[in-house]
C-alpha cells in the first residue's frame, strides 16, 4: 500500500439525493485523490452521480430492503460486494446511511478490509444501537446527539460540512426588503420535520396584525410518500386564508440560492440528527431558528448564527419570529457569526481531513481509532 493509493469503497442505497447523499457527495469531492482511489456502490441511475467531481469507479448495484431481501437474495448481494472488494483490493469500506451498513457488516467476517459506518440517523432500535456497531472498526456520527444513541467506544463525532465553493458573493437581499419578512423552510415533506407547527406560528403572526411576510416551504413528499401530510397542510393554509402568503414551492435544485433570498429560515424538526439545511442557510448568510431537539442546537451553540426555541413550542416560535419582524433582533450580527463560523468549522476541506485522519488511524499498525468523548 505504501507505493499505491488507498482504495476506498463507499456504499449507499439511495437513488435520489437527500441530506445523507449530499454529505457523501461533498466528502467524495474533497477527499485527497493523490492518496485515495475512490469506488462507489450505488444504484445504476442514481440522480446525483453527475454532481461527483472526483474520479471514481462506479459499482452499480441496488441494495433492496433488508426485510424483503433477507435470505438468498441478501446472501447473493453480499457475495457480489465481497467479490468486488477482493478484485479491487479495497482497504476501507465506508457505509453511508442506514441501509448500507447492513450490507457492509458481513464483510468483517469475509474480508480483511477496515469497515466504517457513517451514521447519519437517530433511532431507538436496539439492532442499530447495540448490535450493528460491533461489526465496524469505526462509527462516524454526525452529531453528539447521534453518538449518544449507540453503544461502544468505536465511535467519533465528525459534523457534516458545506462546500464553500457552492455559493459565492455577498447576500444581495437587504433585510426585509420592501418591508416584507421572507421566511424559508427546507427539506423533504415528512411529519417529523413539523412544518405544520411553523404554519401555526405564522397564523399567530397574522392574527397579531403583522401581515407583511411570506413563508416558503421548499421540498416535496416524493422520497417519503407523505402525500397525506402535505395535503393536510395545504388544506389548513386554505382554511385560514393564508394561501397568498404561504407558498409550497416544491423541490428546488438550488436551495442555497433560495436561502439567500430569505431573511430567516426555520428548522423545527423533532430529533433532527444534524440539520444540513442549517449550515447551508448560514453559508447563505441567513440566520436560522431551530427547535431545541436533536443535533440542531449543537450547530447554533457553535456558530451563534441563530435562535434556539423550546422543543415543539409554537408560542415561543411565534414570539421569536415576531421579534425579528419587529426589528428587535440583530439579524446582521447573527448572519456574520453564522457565515464566519460555518466557513471555519463546517468547511468540507476541514471535514474531509478529519475523515482521512480516521482512515489513517485504522490503517496504521497498532494505532487504535479515536473514540468519542
Amino acid at each position: 500500500m505504501a507505493n499505491d493509493k488507498i482504495n476506498v469503497l463507499f456504499i449507499t442505497h439511495a437513488d435520489k439525493k437527500g441530506g445523507a447523499e449530499q454529505s457523501l457527495i461533498h466528502l467524495i469531492n474533497y477527499l485527497d485523490t493523490s492518496i485515495y482511489r475512490i469506488h462507489l456502490l450505488s444504484p445504476a441511475n442514481a440522480s446525483y452521480l453527475g454532481e461527483i467531481r472526483a474520479d471514481y469507479t462506479h459499482f452499480p448495484l441496488t441494495l433492496g430492503s433488508i426485510k424483503q431481501k433477507l435470505g438468498l437474495g441478501y446472501i447473493g448481494t453480499i457475495a457480489r460486494i465481497r467479490a468486488f472488494v477482493r478484485k479491487h483490493h479495497i482497504h476501507i469500506v465506508h457505509a453511508n446511511g442506514w441501509r448500507a451498513p447492513w450490507y457492509a457488516a458481513p464483510l468483517k467476517l469475509v474480508t480483511g478490509s477496515k469497515l466504517i459506518w457513517h451514521h447519519r440517523d437517530h433511532t431507538d432500535q436496539k439492532m442499530f444501537n447495540r448490535v450493528l456497531p460491533r461489526f465496524f472498526d469505526q462509527v462516524i456520527c454526525i452529531s453528539h446527539f447521534v453518538a449518544g444513541s449507540i453503544q461502544g467506544s468505536n465511535k467519533t463525532v465528525i459534523y457534516n460540512g458545506v462546500d464553500p465553493t457552492s455559493l459565492r458573493g455577498e447576500k444581495r437581499r437587504p433585510f426585509m426588503e420592501d418591508d416584507t419578512l421572507v421566511i424559508g423552510t427546507f427539506g423533504r415533506i415528512v411529519e417529523w420535520k413539523r412544518y405544520h407547527l411553523v404554519i401555526r406560528a405564522m397564523k399567530k403572526l397574522a392574527d397579531s396584525g403583522r401581515m407583511n411576510w411570506r413563508l416558503l416551504i421548499v421540498g416535496d413528499a416524493s422520497v417519503d410518500g407523505s402525500d397525506d401530510y402535505y395535503d393536510e397542510m395545504v388544506d389548513q393554509v386554505l382554511s385560514w386564508g393564508l394561501e397568498h402568503q404561504i407558498e409550497f414551492s416544491g423541490y428546488s435544485p438550488r436551495p442555497l440560492e433560495v436561502m439567500r433570498e430569505c431573511d430567516l429560515t426555520v428548522n423545527f424538526s423533532l430529533n433532527e440528527p444534524f440539520g444540513r439545511v442549517i449550515i447551508e442557510s448560514m453559508l447563505a448568510q441567513t440566520p436560522v431558528i431551530v427547535s431545541d431537539s436533536g443535533g440542531a442546537p449543537e450547530i447554533i451553540h457553535r456558530t451563534r448564527g441563530g435562535f434556539i426555541v423550546k422543543d415543539g413550542d409554537v408560542d415561543e416560535l411565534y414570539e421569536t419570529i415576531r421579534r425579528v419582524y419587529d426589528g428587535l433582533a440583530d439579524v446582521e450580527e447573527l448572519s456574520r457569526n453564522g457565515y464566519a463560523s460555518v466557513l471555519q468549522e463546517f468547511n468540507m476541506n476541514a471535514i474531509a481531513r478529519k475523515v482521512e485522519q480516521t482512515y489513517m488511524q485504522l490503517l496504521a499498525p497498532g494505532l487504535q481509532p479515536e473514540t468519542a468523548r
